[in-house]
This record gives C-alpha cells, structure tokens and sequence, in this order.
C-alpha cells in the first residue's frame, strides 16, 4: 500500500497515510545511535497537530525527549500505550495541565522544553511567509 505524506518536512515528525492507518514518525538521534519510531494516530489527532502548532511543537519536543531517554542503555521501552497517554496529555490536556506536563518534563530530562517548541514555531512560521 502506498504511503502519503499528510504533514511535515525534512527531519521534522510526519504524518503518513497508508490506507486508512495514520502514523506519526519521529526521526531520533542519541549519541551515534538513530532510529526511526512510528505511532499509529487517529484522524482527530491529525486534525489537533494540524490546526494547533503550539501543541504539535510540544509533542514533537516532548517525544524526541522521551524516545530518546528510551534509547539509552537501561532506558525504558517506549511503547504505542506510552504515545496514546503523551498524544492525550499534549494534544488534550487543558493549557494547565499541558504547562505541568512542560515542567515536569523538563525537569526529569534537564531541558528547556519552550527554547526548543519556540524554535519550531519561529522556523514553521518562517516556511510559512
């Protein structure tokens, strides 16, 4: 089956179409090692990643954080139940909630969480003018 892509450029996180399956991938680096991850979404999901670019910036940071924790040795694997509760709590969450879920994130990883969403948002926003 053919694959389509429904959003996302370069290295960023795509979305693709095969069939009436929606996968979110994310490319992730850790040291020398990479490696690709796919997540099967719903059609909702895709409709909040493409009209909110706060949230989809957010899950994209978020994401590469903790896959990438999950790629060290001793990590712990990062399952598709794992997506289900990052995509409730980014994509879902009340803007409370979502800042708590920034914090605490952050915290446990040690990284600037909004540097990073900024970043991709100043970079969407440039592709867009």
């Amino acid at each position: 089956m053919k694959l389509i892509r429904l959003m996302g450029d370069g290295f960023e996180p795509h979305i693709l179409k095969e069939g009436e399956q929606v996968i979110y991938a994310i490319y992730v680096q850790c040291g020398f090692m990479e490696r690709s991850f796919a997540f099967n979404i719903c059609y909702t999901d895709l409709a909040i990643l493409l009209s909110d670019d706060y949230r989809s910036a957010i899950l994209e940071v978020v994401a590469h954080t903790l896959l990438q924790s999950s790629m060290v040795i001793g990590g712990k694997p990062f399952t598709q139940h794992d997506f289900d509760n990052l995509i409730r709590d980014t994509l879902y969450s009340s803007f409370k909630d979502l800042q708590t879920l920034i914090a605490r994130v952050g915290r446990e990883h040690h990284i600037a969480i909004e540097y990073y969403v900024k970043n991709i948002m100043d970079r969407r926003f440039a592709k867009a003018v």
